[in-house]
C-alpha cells in the first residue's frame, strides 16, 4: 500500500484530488485577514504564505518551524502572524485545522509532520533574534515533535537547514524530491529523515550549539530496552526488534509520539498505544495474543514492549502461496492445496475473533497484515491500537483500505465485516474495490467459487459477514470515511464468465463478461470515451482529466502525457474519438505551466501528442521550448524514456523523420553520446520507463535511422545490463523470484519484453531471445493488482499483442504467449460503473482514474489496439522493420477465453 494516495482521497469523491480547495471557509482567521499594505499574500491547498515588501529569499538556509495541535493552532497562528507582520519576516502557516489534522495523521508524511508555521530568517543573526523572541512569545505552548529538526529549548520551536525556494528533482529511485545545492552547485536531495542531520558542508550556527548539546544529552540512559532493528515507521512512531537488557530476551518494541499520528477520532499515537496496552491485559493468556511485557515512557516518547512473535504476516503468506499470484503457471492441485490452507487459516482467525469477543474486546482493525502465522500455523493478532470494549458498540476509528466497515457498523459488527473481507481477500486480494459497487462481492465470489474448491457454504458465509447489522438500513451507496469510494446507483448485475486461460475472468457491471469483441467494441469504446469526456473539468487550472496523484506533484502534472491531459487526448485520438476543441485549447494553455522537458512527464510528450492530433504549430513551439529547457538543465537530466535523454531523443527522431528534418536526427545522435551507458551507471531503476530498456528502445530506433552498428550494439548492452539489474538471469535457478523482471507490467517485465522484442527485430542474440520468451510467459499471469497501462493488466495485454510470432532474425518462428482475450475479460475485475459508463480504478484501487498511465484512457487505448490490430500501442514501439501489417489482430472478433 502506497500511503501517499490516502492524502488525495477526499471523502465522497470518486477521483483522486487535493484535500483542501483554496479559499475553504474553515481557514484560520489569521489566514483570511488581509495583509498590510505592500505585503503579498498567496495560498495553496495546505499553506498561506506572507511575503514582506522588498524581501527576496535566498535559495536555502536555516529555517524555523513552529509546531501546534488542533487545540492551540488558531492562537499560535495569530501570535506568530502578528509578530512576523510587525517585524517584516517572510513566513507561511497551515491554513486550517483540517489540513493540520491530515498532515499530523497516522499516515501523514513523517518528514513534514508537526510543521505548522515556517519562518525564513535571512541570516544567522536574524535566526538567533527570531528564536529568542518566539520562545518568549510562545511560552507554555505544545505541539508534536518534528523528527527532522533540532528542538529549540522546551517549547514548540524547531530548526533545520533546507531549501527556501522549492526545487524538485528525481532521486535515484525516480521519485520527485526536494533538493538543495551543495558547494559545487549541484542539486542534491534535501533529506527530511527521522533525525537532525544537516548537510555535511553546513556549519552549525553558534546560537544552536546549546540546543544540539541538549538534544545529544537526551538519551534513554535508564531505558531497559535496546532497539536492534527498525521494522516499520509511521507518523505515529516506529516498531523495533529490541533486546530486554535485564533478561536478554528479544521483544517487539512499539513507539508512540505524543500529539502525532492522529486517527479519525482525533486520538494520537500515545492514546492508541495505551489502548493496545489495555487490550493486551484484557486478553492475556489467549493463544491468539502475544504475551505482554511493559508500557512505559522513554525520553519524550512512549513505548510498549511485548512478546516478539516468530512467523509471517498473513498478507505475506497470501502473496507467496496463492497460485493466482504465482510466477509460474499453477495446476488444479495447486489451487486445491491453497484452498485447504486458506480455509484452515480462516477458521483459526474466526475462532480467535470469537475469543476476543468473549472477553469483551472488539479488534477494530482486522486485516491480513495484523494477523501473524506462527510456524505451526497458529494465528496471533497484533496491533490492537483500534480495539474497543464490545459493550461500547463503538464505530471504527481506523482501518486498512479494503477492510474498513461501512458507516453504521459498530462494535463486533466491525470485526464481522472485516472477516467477510478477509474471506474474499485471502483468495482474491482486491477488496479495495468492494465499496464501489453492490455487485463487486458477488463478482469476486463467482470467480473464487469457480477457481478454488471451496465449500458450498463459502459464499453464504461471506454474504452474512458483509451484510448490514440487524435492524440497520442497507449500506449500499455509502462512503466509508477515507475509504475506497462510493457505491454507484447505476449498477447492473453481470453473469459469470468462463475461466480464462489463467483461470480467472469475471463479469462486472457495464463490462462484457467474456470481454469486449470486435463487433461490440465500437459501442463500448464510445461509452468509455463519453465517460472520460464527462469527467473533464475545463474550469480547473491544475488538471483537465482526473487521474493519478502524480498530477499534483510538480508543475504541469495535469498536462503531461503519462498522467495528464496530453495522454488522454492522444489515447482518444488513437482510438478514433474526436476531442472537443475546448479540451485542446485547455491543453495548449496549460503548457505555459510545464517546465519539465521529458517525454512522459513534460514538454516533449505534450509536443508529440499535439503533433499527432494535427496541431503542428503549437507542437513545434513546445519542442523548441523543450530544447531550451533540456539544454538548461542538462546536468540534472537522467537517461530514461520517462523523463530524460532517451525520451527526448525519441521525440527528436519522431519529428525528424516525419518532417524530413535531418538536424533533429543529428541532435538525437548527439544525445546518444550523453547517455552514460549501462556499464557506467547513470540510470535509475531497471525497466522500460526509467532504466536501460528505455535507452535500448531509443538506440534501436537511432540505428534504424543511421545504420550505425554501434547503436545496435549499445542497445544490446543496455538490455543485458537492465535484465541483470532487474533480477533476471539466463540460468533459471539464478533468477530473483520477486524482482522487477517477474512483474508483468509496463513498468516491469512487460516493458522490458517490449524493448527486447524491438531490438531482436535487428539482431540474433540467444540470451535476449531467452529473455523475450521468459518475460513473455509472465504476461499471461492470472492476477493483476491494477488495470492501467503502466502498472496493470492493460499494459500486459498490449505487450502480449506485440509479442506474437516474430519474423526478425532474433527468434524466427518464435512461439507467442497466450493471446489477449483472457485479459480483455479479466479487465472487468477493475471496472466499475460511473455516470452511466464503465470506468476503471486507478493505482491502489482507492479512486477512479481517466489518465493514460493508470486509468480509463490507457485501457481504452489498449483494448482498441488489440481488437483492431493496430500497429500502435504506446509510442515508439514500432520501427521501420515492424512485422505488423495493420490488417487486423488474430484476436479480433473473439471475445472468449484463450
Amino acid at each position: 500500500m502506497d500511503f501517499r494516495y490516502l492524502t488525495f482521497c477526499r471523502p465522497g469523491e470518486v477521483f483522486y484530488d487535493v484535500q483542501a480547495p483554496a479559499g475553504a471557509e474553515d481557514d484560520f482567521p489569521a489566514a483570511r485577514t488581509p495583509p498590510p499594505e505592500g505585503w503579498t499574500r498567496s495560498a495553496n491547498e495546505d499553506w498561506v504564505i506572507f511575503r514582506p515588501p522588498g524581501v527576496e529569499l535566498p535559495e536555502q538556509g536555516w529555517k524555523i518551524h513552529v509546531t501546534a495541535t488542533p487545540e492551540n493552532a488558531e492562537r499560535i497562528s495569530r501570535l506568530v502572524r502578528d509578530y512576523c507582520l510587525e517585524h517584516g519576516v517572510y513566513f507561511k502557516f497551515i491554513r486550517s485545522a483540517a489540513v493540520l489534522v491530515r498532515r499530523n495523521s497516522k499516515y501523514g508524511d513523517r518528514g513534514s509532520s508537526g510543521k505548522f508555521v515556517t519562518l525564513y530568517p535571512l541570516d544567522e543573526e536574524m535566526l538567533a533574534r527570531l528564536l529568542d523572541a518566539l520562545d518568549a512569545l510562545l511560552t507554555g505552548e505544545t505541539g508534536p515533535y518534528i523528527l527532522s529538526d533540532l528542538r529549540w529549548r522546551s517549547g514548540p520551536l524547531y530548526v533545520r537547514y533546507g531549501g527556501f525556494v522549492a526545487h524538485l528533482a528525481r532521486d535515484a529511485s525516480g521519485e520527485l524530491v526536494h533538493c538543495v545545492k551543495d558547494p559545487s552547485g549541484n542539486w542534491v536531495p534535501d533529506v527530511r529523515g527521522p533525525g537532525f542531520r544537516p548537510p555535511a558542508w553546513v556549519t552549525l550556527p553558534e546560537c544552536l550549539r546549546e540546543a544540539l548539546a541538549e538534544r545529544n544529552s537526551g538519551t534513554l540512559t535508564d531505558f531497559p530496552y535496546r532497539p536492534v532493528k527498525a521494522l516499520h515507521f509511521s507518523n505515529g512512531g516506529g516498531v523495533y526488534l529490541a533486546t530486554d537488557t535485564r533478561t536478554g530476551a528479544t521483544v517487539l518494541l512499539k513507539e508512540a509520539r505524543p500529539l502525532a499520528g492522529l486517527d479519525a477520532e482525533g486520538a494520537d499515537a500515545v492514546a492508541r498505544l495505551r489502548n493496545e496496552h489495555w487490550a493486551l491485559r484484557r486478553l492475556a493468556g489467549l493463544d491468539c495474543m502475544p504475551a505482554h511485557a511493559e508500557f512505559r515512557k522513554g525520553h519524550e516518547h512512549y513505548y510498549l514492549a511485548r512478546e516478539y512473535v516468530e512467523g509471517k504476516a498473513l498478507g505475506q503468506e497470501m502473496q507467496e502461496r496463492n497460485p493466482l499470484l504465482a510466477a509460474e503457471p499453477a495446476t488444479p492441485e495447486d489451487f486445491a492445496a491453497y484452498a485447504r490452507w486458506a480455509l484452515d487459516t480462516l477458521d483459526r482467525i474466526e475462532r480467535g475473533v470469537r475469543e476476543l469477543h468473549a472477553r469483551g474486546v472488539v479488534f477494530g482493525d482486522l486485516h491480513p497484515n495484523n494477523v501473524l502465522l506462527r510456524p505451526d500455523g497458529g494465528v496471533v493478532f497484533i496491533d490492537l491500537e483500534a480495539s474497543s470494549e464490545a459493550v461500547a458498540a463503538a464505530p471504527q476509528a481506523m482501518a486498512a483500505p479494503g477492510y474498513q466497515a461501512p458507516v453504521g457498523y459498530t462494535g463486533v459488527d466491525v470485526d464481522r465485516y472485516a472477516m467477510g473481507c478477509l474471506r474474499l481477500g485471502v483468495f482474491l486480494p482486491l477488496t479495495q474495490a468492494l465499496p464501489w459497487s453492490a455487485d463487486k462481492a458477488e463478482q469476486f465470489l463467482a470467480l473464487i467459487t469457480r477457481v478454488f474448491p471451496v465449500p458450498e457454504d463459502f459464499a453464504g458465509r461471506v454474504r452474512d459477514d458483509l451484510a448490514p447489522p440487524a435492524g440497520s438500513a442497507s449500506h449500499e451507496g455509502t462512503v466509508p470515511p477515507g475509504g475506497a469510494g462510493p457505491a454507484e446507483t447505476d449498477v447492473s448485475p453481470g453473469s459469470a464468465a468462463p475461466a480464462s486461460a489463467a483461470g480467472i475472468s469475471a463479469p462486472a457491471p457495464s463490462w462484457p463478461a467474456a470481454g469486449p469483441d470486435a463487433e461490440g467494441w465500437p459501442e463500448l469504446r464510445r461509452r468509455l470515451a463519453d465517460g472520460i469526456l464527462a469527467a473533464a473539468t475545463p474550469g480547473r487550472a491544475d488538471r483537465l482529466y482526473p487521474g493519478d496523484i502524480e498530477q499534483f506533484h510538480g508543475q504541469g502534472g495535469g498536462a503531461n502525457l503519462a498522467f495528464g491531459a496530453a495522454g488522454v487526448v492522444w489515447a482518444l485520438s488513437q482510438a478514433g474519438v474526436e476531442v472537443p476543441e475546448e479540451h485542446l485549447d485547455w491543453l495548449v494553455a496549460a503548457c505555459e505551466r510545464v517546465d519539465a522537458p521529458g517525454f512522459y512527464d513534460g514538454l516533449c510528450g505534450i509536443a508529440f501528442a499535439l503533433d499527432e492530433l494535427g496541431l503542428r504549430a503549437p507542437a513545434r513551439e513546445l519542442l523548441e521550448r523543450a530544447a531550451a529547457r533540456w539544454t538548461a538543465v542538462d546536468a540534472d537530466l537522467d537517461d530514461s524514456l520517462f523523463s530524460g535523454r532517451a525520451g527526448i531523443a525519441l521525440t527528436l527522431l519522431h519529428f525528424g523523420e516525419k518532417y524530413s528534418e535531418p538536424d533533429r536526427i543529428e541532435h538525437a545522435a548527439r544525445l546518444a553520446d550523453r547517455i552514460t551507458g549501462p556499464a557506467r551507471g547513470g540510470r535509475r531503476r531497471p525497466g522500460l520507463l526509467h532504466g536501460g530498456s528505455g535507452q535500448a528502445l531509443f538506440l534501436r530506433r537511432l540505428f534504424e535511422h543511421t545504420d550505425e552498428p554501434k547503436y545496435l550494439d549499445q542497445a544490446v548492452e543496455a538490455l543485458r545490463a537492465d535484465l541483470a539489474e532487474s533480477g533476471w538471469a539466463a540460468d533459471a535457478e539464478a533468477r530473483a523470484p520477486y524482482a522487477a523482471w517477474s512483474v508483468p507490467v509496463i513498468s516491469g517485465g512487460a516493458g522490458m519484453a517490449l524493448a527486447v522484442d524491438a531490438v531482436l527485430e535487428h539482431t540474433a542474440d540467444a540470451e535476449l531471445g531467452l529473455a523475450r520468451a521468459t518475460l513473455g510467459e509472465r504476461l499471461a499471469a492470472p492476477f493483476f493488482s491494477h488495470a492501467g497501462v503502466f502498472t496493470g493488466r492493460a499494459g500486459a495485454m498490449l505487450a502480449q499483442h506485440r509479442l506474437r510470432p516474430a519474423d526478425g532474425p532474433g527468434e524466427p518462428g518464435a512461439t507467442a504467449p497466450a493471446s489477449p482475450p483472457a485479459h480483455l475479460a479479466a479487465l472487468g475485475l477493475h471496472a466499475v460503473p460511473h455516470a452511466g459508463a464503465p470506468a476503471f480504478l486507478g493505482d491502489q484501487c482507492l479512486r477512479l482514474s481517466t489518465d493514460l498511465a493508470t486509468g480509463t484512457a490507457g485501457v481504452l487505448l489498449a483494448v482498441d489496439t488489440v481488437l483492431t490490430g493496430k500497429d500502435t500501442g504506446l509510442p515508439f514501439l514500432t520501427g521501420r522493420g515492424s512485422r505488423f501489417t495493420g490488417q487486423g489482430s488474430p484476436t479480433a472478433g473473439k471475445g472468449g477465453p484463450a
